[in-house]
Formats: structure tokens, C-alpha cells, sequence
């Protein structure tokens, strides 16, 4: 792949949405389609999401939109409203399975332009361990897909270790995105859609505080981490996160002596910040090399031209392909 890869895309599956509603029907929605281009997602609670371009669901209409924006290549994720971690594993592993199922059949069908990160049931580790050694060998999956908490819990809780070491030893890296309706603070976030424009960055940012304080960049040196979004705030925090450090038992607990912006660069995040201030900040912190392209296609917090909008800003040539491909080819998983 030579051209833009996005790493940060969203998909469902229509015939795959069905089967799920024969396990689960409450969690999963219905599409309601509003003329040719853009449908809402009908759940049962009577929560309704959109309307959503027609891109989410049909893989002829979101090539064409990619071929339009010059996206070469996709990396496809499940939406996070199916990270049902809520659920049982008994029902929440099928379902995942599923959901999974389609997002490498949509590769098969183009492996030139498509590729995949499976979503596990971490809410039961050892399935999530069995979804990993199921679908693991494809090298189609390039990865995988969790929530910023787990039902409440963050990252670095220990019952999840197991399932950070399977994906090492699959060699599958991490890409966290938040589910708005878990966040952290969204109690105080009903207004002004501030439980995305806040909650959203906000529980990345507990997210990577998880995964640098937690110690895990050392536990599993081979796991690579990323976070949508550009980290959230994390970037800005890295200061107060070092200071917090300096003077602090706490923050000691699993990084010794060493600061947490000694492990920031290690890891890896997508270029969705809206600003360009706010990505050459980024890109003064962690390099190009740790920045990868990301749309949040087919969302409306999403860019409609990610890859124009990255040419657009001006960037050294060597930052710019960098952040177009070939930072997330060192991410992911090699086919």
C-alpha cells in the first residue's frame, strides 16, 4: 500500500446485524433507510443514531467514497455501540464473532482495500483469547479493536493481562476508541453534545494514562498501542503527568523511576484532532511516526477528506507520508 491508509473506519453489516438480533435483539438496531443515501439506526431501548450515510453499511458506496478522497486503503473497525461489555460473555463472544465474521469477509471480498481489527468480549478474557487464536492467522486482521474502559474497568486491570499477552503473541497491535455512552463525567455531559466533544477525549485520556502508568508498554514490550481521537487530552498532560511524577508515590507504582513522557512516544495515535496547532503539537511531541491517518469514517465528528485535509496543512513532505501510510504500515500488523 503506497497511498493513504485509514486506520480510524467504521462498518456494519447488514446480513450480520440480523444474525445478531437472533442472539440479542436488544442490543442491536434496525436500519431505517431515508432515501438512497444515508439510513438511522433504530435500537429497541428507542435510542436512534443518525442519520448515517449509506457508507456504514455498503461496501460499493463506501469504495466509491474512498476512490473520491483518494483512500487507498481502509482499516475497518465494528462501531462502538457493539462493544457490548455489558452483556454476558456467553452472548456478548457470539456476537463479537459475528460482528468480526464480516469485517474480514468485506476484506476478502478487496484485501487491496480493505483490512480488518476484530472486537473481543474482553468482559470474559478467555473468550476474547479464543476469538484472538480464532481469527489470529488471518492475515487479513491486522489488529484489534477495544473501548477506552471495560465495563468500568481501565485498561491495566489485571484480569485482562491475558488477553494483552494473546495479542502480543499474535503480533496484533490495539486501536482504543471511546463509546460515548461510557464515558467518564458524562452524568454532567447531557448539554451541548459534550458527552462526544468532551466525554469521548476525556475517557481516551484515562486510557492512556492506563496503559503508560499501568506499566504495560513494559509488561507486553511487542504490543503496540494506539488512540483515536489524537489521544484526547493526554498530549496536553504530559507535563503535569511528569511533574505528578517528580513529586508523587503514586505515580511510581509500576514506572520507577521512569517519567511517563519516557513512554509517551511509544505510543501511537490517529491524526482526528480538527486543528492544525493542535497536530503539529502532536507532532512536536511523538513524531510523524507515531500519527497515523484517521477519518472516523462515516460519522459526522468524522473528516470527509482526511488525507486532503493532512496535504492541505502544509507539513514536511517526510511528516505528511508519514502520516498518510507509513506509520500505520508500522503499526499494524504486516499482511
Amino acid at each position: 500500500m503506497s497511498g493513504p491508509v485509514d486506520v480510524h473506519a467504521h462498518i456494519a453489516s447488514p446480513d450480520a446485524l440480523d444474525e445478531m438480533r437472533k442472539i440479542h435483539a436488544d442490543a442491536i438496531p434496525t436500519l431505517d433507510y431515508q432515501g438512497d443515501d444515508t439510513l438511522l439506526l433504530r435500537y429497541p431501548s428507542g435510542v436512534v443514531n443518525g442519520p448515517v450515510p449509506v457508507g456504514v453499511v455498503n461496501p460499493k458506496v463506501r469504495l466509491s467514497d474512498m476512490d473520491r478522497t483518494g483512500i487507498d486503503h481502509q482499516v475497518l473497525s465494528t462501531r462502538p455501540q457493539m462493544f457490548t461489555y455489558d452483556l454476558p460473555g456467553e452472548l456478548a463472544g457470539p456476537l463479537a464473532s459475528l460482528a468480526n465474521d464480516a469485517l474480514v469477509a468485506v476484506s476478502h471480498d478487496h484485501p487491496d482495500r480493505f483490512s480488518a481489527l476484530i472486537s473481543l468480549p474482553m468482559q470474559d478474557p478467555q473468550r476474547a483469547i479464543a476469538e484472538i487464536e480464532r481469527l489470529g492467522g488471518d492475515r487479513c486482521v491486522r489488529g484489534a479493536f477495544i473501548d477506552s474502559n471495560l465495563a468500568g474497568r481501565n485498561l491495566d486491570d489485571f484480569e485482562f493481562r491475558p488477553v494483552w499477552a494473546a495479542l502480543e503473541a499474535a503480533e496484533l497491535p490495539v486501536l482504543v476508541h471511546p463509546y460515548q455512552a461510557d464515558t467518564l463525567g458524562k452524568d454532567r455531559l447531557g448539554s451541548y453534545y459534550l458527552f462526544n466533544l468532551i466525554g469521548n477525549p476525556a475517557d481516551t485520556t484515562v486510557a492512556v494514562a492506563s496503559v503508560i502508568f499501568g506499566g504495560l508498554l513494559d509488561a507486553y514490550p511487542k504490543l503496540r498501542w494506539a488512540f483515536v481521537h489524537g489521544g484526547g487530552v493526554a498530549p496536553y498532560l504530559i507535563g503535569r503527568w511528569d511533574h505528578g511524577h517528580q513529586v508523587r508515590p503514586e505515580p511510581k507504582e509500576f514506572l520507577g523511576q521512569d517519567k511517563p513522557s519516557d513512554h509517551f512516544g511509544r505510543v501511537f495515535f490517529d491524526s482526528l484532532v480538527h486543528h492544525l496547532s493542535v497536530l503539529r503539537f502532536l507532532i512536536d511531541l511523538v513524531g510523524a511516526d507515531h500519527i497515523m491517518l484517521g477519518s472516523d469514517y462515516p460519522f459526522d465528528m468524522g473528516q470527509r477528506d482526511p488525507a486532503g485535509t493532512i496535504r492541505s496543512y502544509g507539513l514536511s513532505p517526510r511528516d505528511e507520508e508519514a502520516i498518510l501510510s507509513g506509520t500505520t504500515e508500522r503499526f499494524l500488523r504486516p499482511r
